[in-house]
């Protein structure tokens, strides 16, 4: 009997184990009290695979869901729905998996499209993401999904699962790369109204899995990491990705504005980010911070069945200062702390921030490399920081700044997080005091059952 990949893959097992019921739960029960301005959908977005995967399985690939949680006059309600792509759909026609493997795809089928990472609202438009794909069109409210989207035609890539939206302008900033062609990199805006404007193809030094990147009022800012993707190795069925540190990273600085401005790339120690916080003009530089690793091994057999971290391979908050002038990159740490998922108040998206939040490791450290019991609040001003920890076993997402009113200062609001709690097998949406995140929880929304460990979310505000 061949054993099953759900009995030894650790992406597959506690709360990383997939959650397959769909359904809606209306008036959660709720400790403490939700403040009635705070109305609005915590959205969220994550890895669940629909059946069980024939092989080699990594968290990055399951099936997206969606799980929305509507706080609105105080009180909540929960809606989860998988994003039925059309590989899914004939998936569930066949009654099981058709993908293939990690390394070994089904050479016979297309690249499903997960959208299984982000999930974000431009224009009245609700979009599920993954970074290899277009974006995936869902109904508010209902969570239907629509199909692809792609612009009316006019985009003709893959989409990043992190576009940034400018506070002021509206617009929807984003990247599209192919990974496997360097050469295939794209620049894009849609302005507030959600018309693509504006496209720039870029080319690369080197294909690698650049994931994410910033923008501040100028510029938009790329980071490639030391994480070189071969494509000759996935045709070996074996893992494309290489850490090559000799490579050292760069950080690319394209003008936000101005036709045919090309980007100009600063070099820095070798390292990879998943995920920058934020990043803003100072004069003549860019302050960028981000959660750097100095290692990655990235979906190598050996980590994907021991997922004990290596002290290497935690992200860090860090500090680049980028002379535009004079060429030279500050490099400078920020904390010792293993973070992950760092944000900011979204109305200081491409601004100077003080404030910034993370999901942390607790003071227990952690046994698996995606799991962090704590999150953490960054006064970059005055240099402190406050935590607040859930428990061992008790995993934290990504933390989410929602203002208490829209007119409210930068710090003044509250912090979103889904926590698992080991103890009844299921997961709560802590409500914290902004200012106080380690003092009694403003409320605490009690789900009925687990939420897969995910990726990332975002509030949309009730119009």
């Amino acid at each position: 009997m061949t054993q099953r990949e759900s009995d030894v893959n650790p992406y597959l097992q506690g709360n990383f184990a997939p959650w397959r019921m769909e359904g809606d739960v209306w008036d959660l029960d709720i400790e403490g009290e939700l403040p009635a301005a705070l109305r609005g959908t915590f959205y969220r977005n994550g890895p669940n695979p629909a059946y069980e995967p024939t092989g080699l399985y990594h968290w990055f690939s399951g099936d997206g869901m969606i799980h929305a949680i509507t706080l609105q006059d105080g009180r909540a309600s929960y809606r989860n729905r998988y994003v039925k792509s059309q590989g899914l759909v004939e998936e569930r026609a066949a009654g099981r998996s058709l993908s293939g493997s990690m390394f070994r795809p089904n050479p016979e089928r297309p690249r499903k499209n997960t959208a299984n990472t982000n999930i974000v609202a431009h224009a009245g438009r609700l979009l599920a993401l993954v970074e290899a794909c277009l974006p995936t069109e869902l109904t508010p409210g209902s969570l239907e999904t629509l199909g692809e989207y792609d612009f009316g035609g006019r985009l003709r890539g893959p989409m990043t699962a992190h576009p940034k939206i400018d506070p002021e302008t509206g617009e929807l900033v984003f990247f599209g790369n192919s990974i496997a062609d360097a050469a295939a990199f794209g620049y894009h805006v849609a302005d507030r109204a959600g018309a693509l404007v504006h496209s720039t193809p870029i080319t690369l030094p080197w294909a690698s899995m650049v994931h994410d990147f910033a923008i501040t009022e100028a510029h938009a800012v790329f980071l490639l990491g030391s994480l070189v993707f071969r494509p000759e190795r996935l045709a070996e069925g074996k893992n494309p990705f290489c850490w090559e540190p000799e490579r050292g990273m760069r950080i690319g600085v394209l003008p936000r504005r101005g036709e045919g401005a090309a980007v100009r790339w600063f070099e820095v120690e070798g390292g990879y980010v998943f995920h920058p916080m934020n990043a803003y003009d100072d004069g003549d530089s860019i302050v960028l911070d981000v959660a750097r690793y100095g290692r990655v091994d990235l979906m190598t057999p050996a980590a994907m069945r021991d997922p004990a971290p290596d002290a290497d391979e935690a992200a860090r908050l860090h500090r680049y200062r980028i002379d535009l002038q004079g060429g030279a990159v500050r490099s400078q740490p920020l904390d010792d702390v293993s973070i992950e998922f760092p944000r900011v108040d979204e109305r200081r998206v491409g601004r100077k921030h003080r404030f910034g939040y993370a999901a942390a490791a607790g003071p227990e450290g952690s046994s698996h490399r995606s799991l962090w019991t704590a999150v953490r609040r960054y006064d970059l001003e005055r240099g402190t920081f406050e935590s607040r920890a859930f428990g061992e076993g008790n995993g934290a997402g990504e933390p989410l700044f929602v203002p208490r009113t829209p007119e409210s200062d930068e710090g003044d609001g509250y912090v979103l997080v889904l926590v698992y709690d080991r103890a009844r097998n299921a997961s709560d949406l802590w409500v914290l005091d902004a200012e106080d995140i380690q003092g009694e929880p403003v409320a605490r929304v009690r789900l009925p059952h687990r939420v897969p460990y995910g990726f990332h979310g975002n509030w949309v505000p009730a119009a």
